[in-house]
């Protein structure tokens, strides 16, 4: 029995346009290649005529979504990167990431948090709690607490050189007994942060409290937030961290993902 989904299908295949399709196949086949591709392969992946493919192209090279090399091959054009961009800035990556913070948060018990760098200040741009929490975190502003969050870290780490300086350069706040004020250990645990993908803030911001982050890429493979989730310092398996990061990294490279990143 066909379902509404199937009927919804059929439809769409019924008003592909075939000449579109394969004109949207040639750009994906491009993309995919590490090398310019001439028309003779391109007819053969596609099994059509290579005049169908030739007047494809030349199409396609006037509106500039794709260019010919010195060599008569073919390449992705100018266009695709300006439309790439615009998708890129036109993309809200709270709107992104909501339904999978949300997820995170049910999934682990935890309070999961989205964090960017935004005017050298840290800022948590979204915060969801489980459906039973076991951690109220009280309010606290993270403004400047880069060097004691795991998601300041995480952005700090990945920050251009001269923003990273510019911010270790302010006063390093003594939040809790236990957090690091020492530029040069900062600097230290940021490298590790940096080769990790990860960052671990335990008591250092709130006693009690242990956090951890990973990043999370745009379409241009740059980091421009980070995913991260807080549980009592108590409930912490201190030798069971890897399973938390491995679900943070899961979950941050679906929003990557939908940010446009390519693996």
């Amino acid at each position: 029995m066909e379902t509404e989904g199937d009927e919804l299908l059929d439809k769409q295949v019924q008003y592909t346009v075939a000449a579109v399709d394969r004109a949207l196949e040639i750009l994906n086949l491009l993309g995919k290649s590490s090398r310019e591709l001439g028309i003779t392969e391109l007819a053969k992946v596609l099994g059509v005529q290579k005049s169908t493919v030739h007047s494809l192209l030349q199409t396609m090279l006037v509106r500039d979504f794709v260019q010919q090399t010195e060599s008569g091959r073919y390449a992705l054009g100018v266009k695709l990167l300006q439309l790439g961009e615009l998708f890129s800035q036109r993309l809200d990556i709270r709107t992104v990431a909501k339904p999978v913070l949300t997820q995170l948060a049910d999934e682990t018990g935890k309070v999961a948090l989205l964090a960017v760098l935004s005017k050298q200040e840290l800022i948590i741009i979204d915060k969801v709690e489980p459906e039973r929490p076991f951690l109220i975190i009280p309010k606290f502003d993270f403004s400047l607490a880069f060097h004691s969050t795991a998601v300041g870290k995480v952005l700090l780490a990945f920050a251009a050189e001269e923003i990273r300086n510019a911010i270790l350069e302010k006063d390093l706040s003594p939040f809790t007994p236990f957090t690091i004020t020492d530029v040069d250990e900062v600097k230290t645990e940021l490298n590790k942060v940096y080769l990790d993908a990860y960052a671990i803030g335990c008591d250092e911001t709130i006693e009690g409290v242990t956090c951890f982050a990973v990043p999370i890429y745009n379409a241009a493979n740059q980091v421009v937030a980070a995913l991260s989730v807080s549980s009592a310092s108590s409930l912490v398996n201190f030798n069971g961290y890897d399973p938390i990061i491995a679900v943070l990294k899961q979950k941050a490279a679906i929003i990557s993902q939908r940010l446009g990143q390519q693996l």
